[in-house]
């Protein structure tokens, strides 16, 4: 072999050694997939064969590329759920169907049963059980939104909103409306669950007794808020008989771990939170991470309350991350009492993303920015080195 070659390969096979044993012996990293490729799950096919016959309509040509994707997407369906009619249209010739439905992208499902219908978004077998769930088992009655008290935004166009969410729980067939408070407000007999999306400014006596009144009534309460927010609701804190604690988390990049409750029974997605104040109360834990607890629920007579220690997890920038509206969806439905709708079929499969550890995100930092300019820097100072005695050597000769 030549004498020049020996350090180049000595060097690439030591780098080579040093990536292979980092790769066997570091902190691993989970790359989920965005696809469930099969349904090797015997209750996932039993409950296809119990699904009614459905219509859909897929918003792409059935010979494009994104009629392509949503076609191979189907496949593994047809063997268990043969009562399933499949139309294809072209959003370029159906410009009516685009606006009625509220198609934002080419290959977007609407899938009807009876009267109702919704919109799946994504491929997602998960996203589309959920949905399926929802449209053969409706929601009961109304959600309302309570805004005012500096409550956060509603608006899609703010990142810190909640406008996405609620679009998605209306797509979803969710029956949601959001009321200004007031002194003599009066709630129809169907409303079911009251949030209130993490009021800032403090609630009057008249405005906690009207919460009292909705809890006695058998309407359930779903409080989320933030640690600048609980502070200033001394009075919800008693209602909800919590305490913040002197310890808060400021962020939960991927939670993954969670007790044992019936919101997040069978439920295993990674979740994101940011800007989490913790507590302590009575009631049952639904969330933690590091024995810090940030979400307790109780039930009363005929209402249940809920208080998360966190409003932004389902804004407009959190709502699709991991499993964030996942787990929305769930504790809205425990709210609402639809328990038969919380729990789908384990698919034994995680959604889309790259989710890493503080640990993992300081060794990726070290490598990138600090492990491969070392190594180019060494590489190089090792040419210039050897160029300098070649130069030395040349010029006495």
């Amino acid at each position: 072999m030549n004498k020049r070659l020996i350090k180049p390969v000595v060097f690439f096979a030591s780098f080579l050694f040093v990536v292979l044993l980092s790769a066997f012996y570091g902190p691993q990293i989970n790359l989920n997939s965005a696809y469930f490729d099969d349904l090797d799950n015997t209750d996932v096919k039993h409950w296809l064969q119990q699904v009614p016959p459905l219509e859909i309509e897929v918003m792409a040509g059935a010979e494009s590329r994104a009629g392509g994707y949503v076609a191979n997407f189907l496949a593994p369906l047809s063997e268990y759920w043969s009562e399933l009619t499949i139309q294809y249209i072209d959003p370029a010739q159906n410009p009516e169907k685009i606006r009625e439905y509220g198609i934002k992208a080419r290959g977007e499902m609407v899938i009807h049963y009876q009267q109702d219908h919704f919109v799946l978004t994504n491929l997602s077998y998960e996203t589309l059980f959920n949905g399926l769930q929802r449209l053969l088992n409706p929601p009961r009655g109304w959600i309302v939104m309570l805004d005012g008290f500096g409550a956060q935004s509603l608006r899609a166009d703010n990142p810190d909103g909640l406008g996405l969410w609620i679009d998605n729980l209306q797509r979803l067939n969710y029956q949601v409306a959001a009321l200004q408070w007031r002194d003599d407000m009066a709630l129809p007999s169907d409303v079911k669950v009251i949030i209130l999306p993490n009021p800032t400014e403090r609630l009057s006596e008249q405005a906690v007794r009207w919460l009292q009144q909705q809890l006695k009534r058998g309407i359930s309460i779903w409080w989320l808020n933030n640690s600048e927010s609980i502070a200033q609701q001394q009075a919800l804190t008693v209602m909800f008989d919590v305490l913040p604690s002197d310890t808060s988390l400021a962020e939960i990049p991927a939670l993954t771990q969670y007790p044992k409750h019936a919101v997040t029974e069978h439920f295993s997605y990674p979740t994101t939170w940011r800007g989490v104040v913790s507590f302590v109360g009575s009631g049952d834990v639904v969330l933690q991470s590091d024995n810090q607890v940030f979400a307790i629920s109780q039930e009363r007579t005929s209402s249940r309350m809920l208080v998360v220690g966190d409003s932004d997890f389902i804004n407009n920038s959190l709502l699709n991350s991991g499993g964030n509206q996942a787990l929305s969806l769930r504790m809205l439905d425990w709210l609402m009492h639809h328990d038969e709708r919380i729990n789908l079929p384990d698919l034994n499969a995680q959604q889309a993303g790259l989710f890493l550890t503080a640990q993992q995100v300081i060794v990726l930092s070290g490598v990138m920015l600090i492990g491969l300019p070392l190594v180019w820097l060494l590489g190089a100072l090792i040419a210039w080195i050897k160029n300098s005695r070649t130069y030395r050597q040349d010029k006495k000769e």
